[in-house]
């Protein structure tokens, strides 16, 4: 099972949380890290985490593509990814992408769902932006990867430029994968085959998201 180390030092930008959760199908229990707790606005251990806790602070528009996601993945254990938004305790608005997988027993059948939570919500400072579309232009072959990265991502996830390029920096820094390496898996996953089916793109997407860095 993957770990993920969400301490201060960890979490990159101020403000930004990662909670991890882990889902036993068998016997429909849930785990949540404090922080998966926290994201959702509550303290460690105050509620008893459930799919009807977890459905209950997404966003309405964004609840039955969500649902689809973590029912397809109960069926099959493929990895999954998706950004969307929740509601905390409080009712506010976060923005967050979600990433996990499945492991199956011997017979194949699906057994437990782990993923984790990524805040997105707070945009990289101004100052950042503005330096960073000049740093892209004059960027060297590796950082054209990842330029070109970030905007399969923002293409297939419906998200903008600073959220995918954080998002290729959490996976980065929690499969221990350098940006650049990570960046040109992607940009070589992207191409489909003539004939092949369009939908495999995204398939292929999150499991180069989900297993950099995790064989060995």
């Amino acid at each position: 099972m993957f770990t993920v180390d969400s301490t201060p030092e960890a979490s990159g930008n101020a403000g930004e949380v990662t909670g991890v959760f882990v889902h036993r199908l068998p016997e429909d229990t849930w785990w949540w890290s404090d922080e998966m707790y926290r994201l959702h606005g509550y303290e460690p251990d105050s509620v008893t985490p459930s799919i009807r806790l977890l459905r209950k602070h997404q966003h309405p528009d964004d609840a039955q593509r969500v649902a689809g996601i973590l029912a397809a993945a109960r069926e099959t254990g493929e990895p999954f990814a998706c950004y969307h938004r929740i509601l905390d305790a409080s009712d506010r608005e976060l923005k967050v992408v979600l990433v996990g997988d499945g492991r199956l027993d011997d017979s194949g059948s699906v057994v437990t769902l782990r993923g984790f939570f990524i805040d997105v919500t707070h945009p990289v400072a101004q100052e950042v932006n503005e330096a960073a579309e000049p740093h892209i232009h004059r960027a060297r072959a590796s950082q054209a990867a990842i330029d070109q990265a970030r905007g399969i991502l923002m293409a297939l996830y419906g998200i903008d430029a600073d959220v995918a390029l954080r998002l290729l920096r959490r996976h980065s820094q929690h499969t221990n994968t350098k940006l650049r390496d990570l960046s040109a898996a992607i940009t070589d996953a992207a191409p489909t085959a003539p004939g092949a089916p369009q939908e495999g793109l995204h398939q292929r997407i999150t499991r180069v998201l989900y297993t950099s860095g995790q064989e060995g």
